[in-house]
């Protein structure tokens, strides 16, 4: 009877133990193999439409998933994570997952293959891609919206602008709408202006229209295709209103224009370069201030404008400018600018000198021209600036230093005219009283008086002092002023320093630079003169030295001595 109890009490333990251990490894199972899922939120997918594609895993490893894995057809808009956790009789579940959001612009079947998730992996899920149209019907409704394309020129010239627009009509209100920017090979392009909003009415139909332009330069000759654009936005589906009338919600939808192809011909062989394919170009300029007449070394401003239609700031080509004797240009760094209208991009380039003239007499500046090809009548035409021609005076301090010797020579002359009328007796006494004047003058200074001394050296030690500090006080000023790199007072000092050094006055650092001998202190001259005009001119710092200076003084006295070496004193008076 024991025995019998026994046996019955140990297969009864031995039934507990099997199914405790039934249960355990049943959960080391699940826990070894938790269960991952995948899925999208819709079956009917069109190109360019946004979809949601979930992961989902029942427990939280830590592990994330590989989203690389993922084809690149599609894109990935938005990548969100979710968590969940509950407890039921006393156990814990916890639920992860991932929310992405992708779209294709590709059609037909593309295949998202299985995912790491950690030690896990989804099952590949293969897609349907319908291809989409340039329109959206909406309950019986036709073309509720729809895109329109158009451009401006089916064939064209490299690097000729084609102007490219964009319709969008909406008969209905999108949320989160997204209308993408073409692309076209190896093209510039570049949006005209902003997107201009009104209202069309078609077929008793109102629309609300969004209208878009592009400048597309193509940079490569053969054939151009301007791909399509795609217009995506969610729209109120009323169909999924529910029991709720009042509660819509929406569906993502995805509209695509039709690609457009351009021929693109070559830069014709007879055309001149640079290469200019316009509607019109415009060549132009003015004075400031407006004149017919010039005066040496006082500058005068020059604008010259280039306007093209239809070509980009960066397309215009720097203004060759020709080389006039006796003019000084000093060209300012170029503005470039653009405009937009209704043909498109209009291109600036404007040009600033300073132009100087060097010396007196009629000058002409030739003609500037710009050579272009009408796109329109096919042809090379020319734009141009017709020459002009100048009447350069001298300055005014010229005219007063000319003026000096026909001053002198009449006050020289007037005493020697009347010499021969002069009565004998008065120059007799003249005479006599100049003998007494003599002798008086020998008695003073042998008495050797020595305040008469002093009073005769003070005045030509405070003379010769007067001059040595004027001069001193000039190369002073200067040094000040190339120190503190103020250009104006630079070249004021330095002016008036070199005319001090010379008996003709030097009115312009080109007339200074005529002068000089060594090109290292002409360079530096003439970029100080450059800059003294140009706008930038705070960026420019001189660098006139010591040695330079010195350079200048020896040229000027050089020139001052060989000019009184030949100069031939007058036979007669």
């Amino acid at each position: 009877m024991n025995d019998k109890k026994i046996t019955v009490n140990f297969n009864h333990f031995v039934r507990l133990f099997v199914s405790i251990l039934g249960i355990c490894l049943l959960t080391f199972i699940g826990q070894a193999n938790a269960a991952i899922s995948q899925s999208v939120d819709r079956n009917e997918i069109h190109a360019g439409e946004s979809f949601v594609f979930t992961i989902q895993i029942d427990n939280d490893s830590g592990a994330e998933p590989d989203l690389s894995l993922i084809p690149k057809e599609f894109t990935i808009i938005s990548n969100s994570q979710y968590q969940q956790m509950s407890y039921v009789n006393g156990r814990s579940t916890t639920i992860k997952g991932w929310k992405i959001k992708l779209s294709t612009l590709n059609t037909g079947t593309i295949t998202i293959p299985s995912i790491n998730v950690g030690s896990e992996k989804t099952q590949a899920i293969t897609l349907n891609i319908k291809d989409t149209s340039d329109r959206v019907d909406l309950q019986g409704q036709n073309k509720a919206i729809f895109l329109e394309t158009d451009i401006s020129s089916n064939k064209i010239y490299v690097q000729q602008q084609i102007i490219f627009t964009v319709k969008l009509y909406r008969a209905i209100n999108t949320h989160y709408a997204r209308l993408t920017e073409p692309t076209a090979g190896d093209s510039i392009i570049e949006k005209l202006g902003d997107d201009v909003q009104y209202d069309k009415t078609i077929d008793n139909t109102r629309y609300v229209v969004t209208e878009r332009r592009y400048a597309i330069f193509p940079q490569q000759s053969g054939e151009l295709e301007i791909e399509s654009v795609n217009f995506t936005a969610d729209i109120n589906d009323p169909n999924s209103r529910g029991n709720n009338r009042f509660l819509n919600t929406t569906r993502p939808i995805s509209v695509n224009s039709k690609p457009i192809k351009v021929e693109v011909e070559h830069q014709p062989t007879t055309a001149s370069s640079p290469w200019m394919p316009a509607l019109e170009v415009v060549l132009a300029d003015r004075w400031t201030p407006v004149t017919e007449e010039l005066t040496v070394g006082e500058p005068v401003t020059w604008t010259i404008l280039l306007y093209a239609q239809g070509l980009s700031e960066s397309q215009l080509p720097e203004i060759k400018l020709p080389k006039v004797s006796g003019l000084q240009f000093y060209p300012d760094t170029p503005q470039k600018e653009r405009q937009i209208n209704d043909r498109g991009i209009l291109g600036q380039r404007i040009e600033k000198l300073a132009v100087i003239p060097s010396k007196e007499g009629k000058i002409t500046i030739p003609a500037i021209e710009v050579k272009w090809w009408d796109t329109e009548s096919n042809t090379e035409k020319t734009a141009t600036i017709a020459a002009r021609t100048f009447k350069v005076v001298a300055g005014e301090a010229t005219v007063i230093t000319q003026n000096e010797p026909e001053q002198i020579g009449p006050i020289v002359e007037q005493p020697k005219i009347q010499e021969d009328s002069v009565p004998n007796y008065w120059k007799t006494a003249a005479i006599g009283f100049l003998i007494l004047w003599i002798i008086t003058l020998i008695g003073y200074i042998k008495a050797g008086s020595k305040s008469a001394t002093r009073l005769n050296k003070r005045p030509t030690k405070n003379q010769d002092k007067q001059v040595t500090l004027t001069e001193s006080q000039l190369l002073k000023n200067l040094s000040h002023a190339i120190k503190a790199n103020q250009l104006e007072a630079i070249e004021s000092c330095l002016l008036k320093w070199a005319s001090n050094l010379s008996t003709t006055s030097i009115l312009s650092l080109g007339q200074l630079v005529s002068c000089l001998t060594e090109q290292s202190v002409k360079d530096k001259i003439n970029q100080l003169q450059s800059s003294r005009y140009s706008e930038n001119n705070h960026q420019f710092e001189a660098n006139i030295s010591k040695s330079d200076l010195e350079h200048i003084a020896s040229v000027l006295q050089t020139n001052e001595s060989a000019k009184n070496d030949s100069e031939i004193p007058p036979l007669y008076s």
